[in-house]
């Protein structure tokens, strides 16, 4: 028979090919690590200086360590203590949270609202309003009869002055006033900011009845104001003499501030709180947040200080004075105000909404499949054993094992059920609760917490990032175990060590000084001012600055002082103030003696280095005892191949 050679060259390389990805680097007790794991491992944080195939088996001590002190904490099942799995909970909680809002396009969503946030629209709206528990029918007819008139081509003021049934549209002709990104819920935003301007919507069906949008102009962006409000209150119950009396006092008022009156102590003195409580009555003022009358009088004001006539609205008679102007920032890749936007967007509810679309694409994922039950013997169940105030054992055929829905991994059952509507009627006991509504927020809640228990297995970089950070936090635990918390709580032990060292804790050539710290200059000045009259006084005269400066007295070796100017081997020296590179500290030292030559430390000086070199002898033991208990061996043909 002859045989092809290409063929059976294929067939060797696929076996080569195939060969190198299972090959055994090194074996510790009964476990393998493949010379793929290992390379991969090394990969994360390669070190590119000098020869890699040296570097490789530098790395190669390190990782069989590793190995080591992860199976050490395995075995001592470190993974069960209530720490740990705290913070591998949060760490799973957090890796999920954002991975879920990168499938909802998050970033989308927060550049959709700065594009947004850049210009407001004056909106106008034909609104037709629709009893809750009424027939929807007369209204959608009385609204599709405006509609046709528009496309008549009737004028939308008159149209909506016309069949709007809220009062409160008709004097203003249906005009509700400038809006803008996250002033209105998601679904209207969306409709609005697709409409040009002098265009309007479709009919549009809200909770509270049907609309037609207009947008009858846009605007730049004007961002908002704080000001200060003087509010003289005029209640709907006031005579016309009292109505008299506080429209006299709004002139008395105005005038003593155009006279140079304080304009707090006259906040102080006559007005009326605002909603927030803030006793100074301060406010940011938003597009969309006040009344249109209101909004208008605050960016009226031009500069910083002017203040308003007094002018009426529901409440009374108001003045205000302009604090601060907050323009829309208008810079995408400004840092500080994405962030600011983007917490916006996670708070409002157009992020759930694209959460809640992912649902549907997940339960594809997670193999949801509806069982075969009947609706309305589980009605009858349920009802029964929420007056019953448990699930029952049995009733009309449905038991609490009964099977609503399953997933890959799990099956939900009817007492799960239960307990999703007891806790519902618990929360909002007064509210209407339709059994198909529940039902349906039942299967993507199941929906939605089932994804979150498994999404490594739908997405590998989670897993791979949840492996990652639980071997890093076990690794941590059990190097506390044996290494670190051992050597700092070896008291005898350190010392000892220390003893059997001392040449390796000697001083270098120093000075003992005191450095003062402060983010204030007037401060470190006048801490100079004080220490160049009498330095022997230095606590004194740092305790009146503790709470604005630190003062630190030590000895410290050449070089270590953190000045940018060397300091000089002089004793009573002090420095000029010095501001760090950074520009939000100052310093100032002064010099209490000098040491030209080394001197021993003592083991309260040297303790901190101790701890450190008695930590790695430690860790040097613990290998030893490791490499016995899990004996480690080579593949020779493998490592030579790094």
């Amino acid at each position: 028979m002859r045989i092809h050679k290409l063929p059976l060259l294929l067939l060797t390389a696929l076996a080569v090919s195939a060969a190198g990805y299972s090959q055994t680097l090194f074996t510790y007790g009964a476990k393998t690590v493949s010379k793929d794991e290992f390379i991969k491992a090394f990969n994360k944080n390669p070190d590119t200086t000098g020869d890699r195939s040296e570097k490789l088996k530098q790395y190669l001590d390190l990782y069989v360590n590793f190995k080591l002190k992860l199976q050490a904490a395995t075995d001592e099942k470190l993974s069960n203590d209530p720490a740990y799995k705290a913070e591998a909970d949060n760490f799973r909680t957090q890796l999920t949270e954002n991975y879920i809002n990168e499938q909802a396009d998050i970033n989308g969503l927060v550049k959709e609202a700065f594009l947004r946030s850049q210009k407001d629209i004056l909106l106008a709206h034909v609104f037709v309003e629709v009893k809750p528990e009424g027939d929807t029918l007369p209204g959608y007819n009385r609204i599709s009869e405006a509609y046709n008139a528009l496309k008549a081509g009737k004028d939308f003021s008159a149209v909506s002055a016309e069949y709007s049934s809220n009062a409160a549209v008709d004097p203003a002709k249906g005009v509700i006033g400038y809006v803008t990104v996250f002033t209105l819920p998601y679904a209207i935003e969306n409709l609005v900011y697709s409409l040009p301007p002098n265009t309007y919507s479709n009919i549009y069906r809200s909770k509270a009845g049907f609309h037609i949008f207009k947008n009858l102009g846009e605007r730049p962006a004007v961002g908002k104001r704080k000001v200060q409000q003087i509010l003289l209150a005029v209640p709907a119950s006031f005579t016309p003499e009292e109505k008299a009396k506080i429209t006299a006092l709004k002139d008395s008022v105005y005038h003593l501030l155009k006279s140079g009156a304080s304009f707090d102590k006259m906040v102080q003195e006559f007005s009326a709180p605002n909603n927030n409580y803030d006793p100074s009555n301060i406010i940011e003022v938003g597009v969309g947040q006040y009344s249109q009358d209101f909004e208008d009088k605050v960016f009226a004001l031009k500069n910083v200080g002017d203040i308003s006539e007094p002018f009426e609205n529901e409440y009374g008679y108001n003045i205000i004075k302009l604090l601060e102007t907050m323009p829309v920032n208008k810079d995408e890749s400004d840092v500080m105000a994405r962030a600011r936007l983007q917490e916006r967007v996670e708070q409002d509810n157009r992020l759930s909404i694209a959460r809640d679309a992912l649902i549907e694409k997940w339960k594809k994922q997670i193999k949801y499949t509806p069982a075969t039950y009947n609706a309305k013997d589980l009605a009858a169940y349920i009802d029964s054993s929420l007056k019953k105030g448990r699930a029952l054992t049995a009733f009309k055929g449905i038991t609490p094992n009964t099977i609503l829905f399953s997933f890959a991994k799990e099956r939900i059952s009817a007492d799960k059920w239960f307990q999703y509507n007891k806790d519902i009627r618990e929360m909002a006991p007064y509210d209407q609760h339709n059994p198909d509504v529940l039902m349906n927020q039942f299967v993507k809640t199941s929906a939605d917490k089932y994804y979150r228990a498994h999404i490594e297995e739908f997405h590998p970089p989670v897993a791979a990032q949840l492996k990652e950070f639980n071997e890093a936090n076990l690794l941590f635990s059990v190097m506390d175990k044996h290494v670190w918390s051992r050597a700092a709580e070896d008291s005898v032990g350190l010392k000892n060590y220390y003893n059997q060292h001392k040449d390796q804790y000697k001083w270098q050539p120093g000075v003992s000084a005191v450095i003062f710290s402060s983010s204030s200059k007037e401060v470190i000045d006048g801490i100079a001012g004080a220490m160049a009259r009498n330095a022997k006084d230095w606590r004194a005269i740092a305790e009146p600055y503790s709470e604005m400066a630190t003062a630190d007295s030590s000895r410290f070796e050449d070089g270590q002082l953190p000045l940018k100017q060397p300091v000089p081997m002089q004793k009573g020296y002090l420095s000029k103030p010095e501001q760090n590179e950074t520009g939000d500290t100052y310093t100032l030292v002064y010099v209490f003696d000098v040491f030209k030559d080394p001197g021993q430390r003592s083991f309260d000086e040297a303790r901190g280095m101790v701890i450190n070199d008695y930590q790695q002898v430690l860790e040097q033991k613990w290998i030893t005892e490791l490499k016995k208990k899990y004996p480690v061996k080579m593949n020779d043909a493998i490592v030579n191949t790094l």
